[in-house]
């Protein structure tokens, strides 16, 4: 994976980007951003959430690759004088690790990319195509995830 080098004052920090707070943002900045993708970095640290013996399970990936893919609408909701929505992750497919038994290492920072395959503004419905990569490139974690961002969460909502 190639990233052209960008300054990345021209974002605003990834929690505008994000219906997440605290510590449950877990993504650090975002890198690069266009109409179908985006690259947000991940600097995995000791005191992370997940994070234990210095290592983070490999299965968390599920949650920074949804997050980069969160960002992503999130992006897009800004240039449109919006806000971030809330999204319901639906499906996980082909998801596949390959930085070893012992998950992603604490003391790395990762670069986490969500890249659109399709998205239906009208239904709420995305699917993306994520990747987590090694600072030397290579990928470690690929997934398809697929979301849904209703238009009133209301309807997800009950009084008693």
């Amino acid at each position: 994976m190639k990233r052209r080098e960008q300054d990345t004052r021209d974002y605003l920090p990834i929690i505008d980007y994000l219906p997440h707070r605290g510590q449950m943002v877990l993504l650090d900045r975002v890198l690069e951003a266009s109409g179908e993708r985006i690259l947000c970095a991940l600097d995995l640290r000791e005191d992370s959430p997940f994070c234990r013996g210095g290592r983070v399970p490999a299965y968390v990936g599920i949650e920074y690759m949804a997050q980069a893919a969160g960002a992503l609408m999130g992006w897009h909701a800004r240039n449109q004088g919006g806000l971030p929505k809330i999204g319901f992750l639906t499906s996980v497919r082909k998801f596949v690790f390959t930085g070893g038994a012992e998950g992603f290492a604490a003391g790395v920072t990762f670069t986490v990319e969500a890249r659109e395959l399709l998205r239906d503004d009208d239904n709420g419905l995305g699917v993306m195509a994520c990747a987590i990569y090694h600072p030397d490139g290579v990928p470690v974690a690929k997934a398809q995830l697929s979301a849904y961002v209703p238009k009133d969460l209301g309807v997800f909502s009950t009084t008693t």
